[in-house]
């Protein structure tokens, strides 16, 4: 395996093993009581499909704005819309973003945006989200290997970055649990962009910020049609890790099938951990 100057690393499913899951009843029960607090009387069932529909419709406007064909949201615009549309409405005095909840309302009428905007920069927001995912994560921790492959390469001289699909709110807390933060040279996170691997421009961001020379730097993911895909669009090498325990033959007909759509030449083709095991990274 070549060894490089930069690494450019995915996040869940390569650095951080989690499993999450939102048809969860007791995530949506949580949640329902929780908008009950602040007036919202939804049912939780109503609750989960209008979560799902109004995420899919952030994205959809986002595509029509802006022509990214997998563009990336701010999760927090939806459990704003969630506070005031759908469901029945009772009085409430609590206050978000220095306003009363009934006034809000009002105020929701005639300035959709500017309400929806000021809300999803609230703390509240915050805390609806964090919700969220805490009550819907059933766990989350490095793989075996993680943090000392980190380290590893850190004590090389290498540069290390991560470019992750992923919402903010729920990453940088999961980030600071275990200090990748301070491993790192600096973290990309998808909803920060508005865009999602494998779109080239989320990549390419990276690599002109940072001033990275494309034949030192390697994108490092579990993701065959994001992470090796975006690599090969960028022109830099790749590695998969095989954490899902793919069978051989499945993980080379997944690769050979983007390796064509790409068009890519045989010096971009990835290379395999089979193992899955990061720790191969710096057994060189």
């Amino acid at each position: 395996m070549n060894t490089y100057r930069n690494y450019i690393f995915d996040l869940y499913g390569t650095l951080l093993d989690i499993h999450t899951d939102e048809q969860s009843k007791e995530l949506w029960k949580i949640m329902r009581d929780f908008y009950n607090v602040y007036g919202c009387e939804w049912k939780q069932k109503t609750l989960k499909d209008a979560f799902f529909l109004y995420d899919a419709g952030e994205r959809q406007r986002l595509t029509v704005l802006t022509g990214v064909k997998r563009p990336e949201i701010k999760i927090e615009s939806v459990f704003a819309r969630l506070l005031f549309e759908g469901g029945e409405h009772h009085s409430c005095s609590l206050t978000i973003a220095g306003s009363d909840i009934d006034t809000l309302r009002k105020q929701y009428k005639t300035d959709i945006d500017g309400v929806l905007s000021r809300v999803a920069d609230s703390e509240w927001a915050a805390a609806a989200a964090n919700l969220f995912r805490t009550a819907s994560r059933e766990y989350v921790r490095p793989y075996q290997n993680t943090m000392d492959t980190l380290k590893a390469l850190k004590d090389k001289g290498c540069r290390l970055y991560l470019l992750s699909n992923a919402q903010k709110i729920f990453t940088m807390p999961e980030i600071e649990a275990f200090g990748l933060q301070d491993i790192l040279d600096k973290i990309y996170i998808s909803s920060d962009y508005g865009l999602m691997k494998p779109e080239k421009a989320f990549l390419d961001k990276l690599m002109s910020e940072e001033g990275l020379n494309a034949k030192e730097t390697v994108m490092v993911g579990n993701e065959i049609e994001s992470d090796v895909s975006i690599a090969i669009k960028c022109g830099i090498h790749s590695i998969c890790l095989n954490t899902f325990g793919l069978k051989k033959k499945e993980l080379s007909k997944r690769i050979d099938a983007i390796l064509k759509a790409e068009n890519a030449p045989d010096e971009l083709s990835p290379a395999v951990i089979r193992s899955g095991d990061i720790g191969e990274l710096v057994k060189v």
